[in-house]
């Protein structure tokens, strides 16, 4: 998701990928990265590892699986001041986690879109459905709605609504009933049989 969002987003404005691994990043600058399926775009992006190697930003999407939250919450941490937060995770409560390490303004995102990940610098846009977007807490509206303005130049969709949390309980529950179950086996050592 946040390639979908890169890729899409440098062809309207200049992005900055922060990336968990250092050879991912080199990978990004020397490549570039690469949207196929639904698009078929090639974007120059800026790269780091490193959170301080970052330049300051308007707008900062967080998008990581739910177990990334936390660090990547932690890398902007007491950094980009001036920025405004977008959490794009499925479920319940990433605002709060991303509130825990600053102040910014938050907007509140689910998405359905979905891709496909190649390489660390090729992405397959496989399902183009709109991201839901809406304030937290006390973010003006009007912030969001830029947001919304900006993500579809670029090319995707977005809605905009004033509470996001009915979208967000019905992704939930999308999830809930069509991702399946999985079964785990157990095995079970009696000390006393072997």
């Amino acid at each position: 998701i946040g390639s979908l969002f890169a890729g899409h987003l440098a062809q309207v404005a200049d992005v900055s990928v922060l990336t968990r691994r250092e050879d991912h990043a080199e990978a990004l600058n020397r490549e570039g990265l690469r949207v196929t399926g639904r698009s078929d775009l090639h974007a120059r992006v800026t790269a780091s590892a490193d959170p301080d190697a970052i330049e300051p930003f308007d707008l900062g999407i967080v998008a990581t699986k739910a177990n990334g939250l936390d660090s990547a919450a932690t890398a902007l941490e007491g950094r980009f001041p001036d920025a405004l937060v977008m959490t794009t995770l499925n479920g319940l409560g990433a605002e709060e986690v991303v509130r825990g390490h600053g102040e910014w303004p938050i907007v509140s995102a689910v998405t359905f879109m979905s891709g496909t990940k190649h390489s660390d610098t090729e992405v397959e846009y496989v399902l183009d459905t709109p991201t839901w977007m809406g304030p937290y807490e006390d973010t003006p509206l009007e912030r969001v709605e830029e947001v919304g303005d900006l993500v579809r130049q670029s090319g995707l969709e977005a809605e905009v609504f004033p509470d996001l949390r009915p979208a967000q309980w019905s992704k939930l529950i999308f999830n809930a009933t069509v991702n399946g179950v999985a079964k785990r086996k157990f095995a079970s050592i009696n000390p006393t049989t072997g």
